[in-house]
This record gives structure tokens, C-alpha cells and sequence, in this order.
């Protein structure tokens, strides 16, 4: 893969997502992203665009908001705000709304892409979100409230939800009504009025504040060259008037995979099935062929017998590993770099 790569950095990360999106004619589909199109360009005209970072996902959108953990909260409610304005039977929304790691990918000539455990649990949050709610997680909450007291008890609690991986997420819900003001100015020991403000750091990922702002600086500035190659993505964005959704980069295909001897390729022999999850996250390689960053999960077809499996994350050291795989059997592996 020839990838450009940011270093990892701890971000507010909000999905929204239309309910029924998927099962919906492609005519009403048109319809409905146009509609949301609108609705979350509007939302995010209060928000510097070298601020954030904005994704097309399957049914929605996952926006990555660089500097202060308020621009998520204003942004997720006034979608929220916006659809009960115009009326659930025009298009039903739900979001989630996370504080944890992410990092910007990309190639030359193609938008940017997100990976990392902060995207993944976000999506998970809106998952468990019911029609026209905001739904956050205790590490955003917790981050919000760390920025600016005047938040402290703005979310309810909602109880602990178990997704389909096991993990248990502790959510709140953001009642409906308006916002407080937003704060003049960040708690002590925050950045200077009209510096970014970072978000406290997730456990895993120690960075001193000097590494912390180097490391957002690196994802603007990844974020500004992926973006300069992209001048539809640009021009579409300049006659809406602010940044359009954008869609991900396809992954390319996975070179065949051989057996540790390379005598056979894999697609001359019956092969077998080898899932890989990683947390937070990580680059997945066998035998030096890239299959790009997991999660989601990477179901892989190799031909049976030996493989070297490498998976990647700078934040922690590589981990390397001999698999087997077997004809027409389906392998496991989970490696969490945390533990």
C-alpha cells in the first residue's frame, strides 16, 4: 500500500446515521442523502474546515472534529434539532458521539480515510441509539466535562450496552432542549483563548502535550496535501459552501497469498479462511502483502499451510506470529496491543 500516513491522535468523533437507509429503493436513497447532505452541511458551518475531517459512510457520516469536543456535541444536536424541525417522516437519524484515537490514511489522488478504535466505538454508540437520539460515550462525556464544567451534567445516563464483539460501552443520552452557552474560554491549564484545545488523552496513548499538538499539526497537514490532490472533492465542496461529504478510499485488492514455501498460488488450491480483529487497531500483513487496517474485521482467503502474520500500529511495537490455515476451515486470530 502506498499510504499516506499521520500519526495516531486522540479526536471527538461523531456517526450519524439514516435508520432504514439501506433498505430503501435507490431513488429514495437519492433522496435522503440529499436531504442529509443538507442538513449536516448546515450543522458544520460553525466549525473551521481545517478543523475537521468528514467521511461518507454506508448510511450516513462520521465526522472527526480536531480541536474542542464542544464542535461535536453543537454539531451532533443540531441534526438532531434539524430533523425534528422537518419531521422524522422525512428522514430518521440517529448518532453516537466518542472521544478516542484515530488516524488519517490516505493515497495521492484520493480522499482521506480514517482508521482506529475511536471511529469503531463511535459507530458502536450510534448503534445503540433509538430514532432522533444522541447517544455518547463515558469517554466523551468525561472529556466534555474536563474542558468545561458548565457540561458536567448535561447527559443522562443510559444504562451499559454489551455490542457484538462483547465489549461493554457505558452511554448517556443528550436530552433534548437547547445547549448551554458555549464557554468563553477553556478550564485552567487548557490552551490560550483561540489555540486548539486537545482532549485528554486515552489511556493507551501517553503523548505529553508538546507530542500531543505535534501529532493533531501532523493530521492537518497529511490532511491538507490528501486534499489538494482531490479538486473535485474541492470544487464540489466551494459550490455548496462548505465541505461536502466525501467518500472513503476503495481498498485495493489483496495480492494472493502462498504457503511459506510460495511452490503453489492460493486461488490453485482450495483455500482456507483466516479472520484477524485487532484493538485498537492495526495494519494487517502476511508474508508482506498488505490487507489493510482492522477493524472492521479482515476475513482472508489463503491456501493452506504456514503464513507469517504481521500486524502494525505505532503506538506499540509489531507483532508477528506463524498461523495455520487449513482447506476449507476458517482460522481466529484476536491480538489487542493493550494487553
Amino acid at each position: 500500500m502506498n499510504h499516506e500516513v499521520s500519526s495516531a491522535a486522540v479526536c471527538s468523533i461523531v456517526v450519524i446515521e439514516m435508520i432504514g437507509y439501506p433498505d430503501k429503493p435507490v431513488a429514495e436513497q437519492a433522496q435522503m442523502r440529499s436531504r442529509f447532505t443538507h442538513i449536516l452541511g448546515t450543522a458544520l458551518a460553525g466549525v473551521r474546515q481545517e478543523a475537521r475531517i468528514v467521511l461518507d459512510t454506508a448510511d450516513g457520516a462520521a465526522l472527526t472534529f480536531i480541536e474542542d469536543p464542544d464542535d461535536a456535541l453543537r454539531c451532533a444536536a443540531r441534526v438532531r434539532d434539524a430533523v425534528v424541525t422537518a419531521g422524522t417522516a422525512v428522514l430518521a437519524l440517529r448518532s453516537g458521539i466518542h472521544c478516542g484515537p484515530v488516524m488519517l490514511i490516505g493515497e495521492p489522488g484520493m480522499p482521506p480515510n480514517l482508521v482506529g478504535d475511536g471511529l469503531g466505538v463511535a459507530q458502536r454508540v450510534a448503534g445503540f441509539a433509538g430514532g432522533g437520539r444522541v447517544f455518547a460515550s463515558r469517554a466523551f462525556v468525561d472529556a466534555l466535562a474536563n474542558r468545561h464544567n458548565a457540561y458536567r451534567q448535561l447527559f443522562e445516563p443510559a444504562g451499559v450496552r454489551t455490542d457484538a464483539q462483547l465489549r461493554e460501552h457505558e452511554v448517556f443520552i443528550l436530552p433534548d432542549g437547547p445547549l448551554p452557552d458555549r464557554p468563553n474560554s477553556p478550564p485552567d491549564g487548557g490552551f490560550a483563548s483561540g489555540e486548539p484545545s486537545i482532549p485528554p488523552r486515552a489511556g493507551w496513548l501517553s503523548h505529553p502535550p508538546l507530542a500531543t499538538a505535534l501529532t493533531v499539526a501532523a493530521i492537518l497537514l497529511v490532511a491538507v496535501v490528501i486534499r489538494a490532490t482531490s479538486s473535485l472533492q474541492d470544487d464540489t465542496a466551494a459550490n455548496d459552501g462548505h465541505a461536502g461529504v466525501v467518500q472513503p478510499p476503495m481498498a485495493a485488492p489483496p495480492r494472493p497469498s502462498r504457503d511459506v514455501e510460495g511452490d503453489e498460488p492460493a486461488d490453485a488450491v482450495q483455500r482456507g479462511t483466516l479472520r484477524v480483529n485487532v484493538l485498537p487497531w492495526g495494519e494487517v500483513s502476511l508474508g508482506g502483502a498488505e490487507h489493510g487496517a482492522a477493524p472492521p474485521e479482515r476475513e482472508i482467503m489463503l491456501a493452506p499451510g504456514l503464513h507469517v502474520l504481521e500486524i502494525r500500529n505505532p503506538a506499540f511495537a509489531p507483532h508477528k506470529q506463524q498461523v495455520e490455515v487449513r482447506a476449507g476451515k476458517e482460522t481466529r486470530i484476536r491480538h489487542d496491543f493493550r494487553q
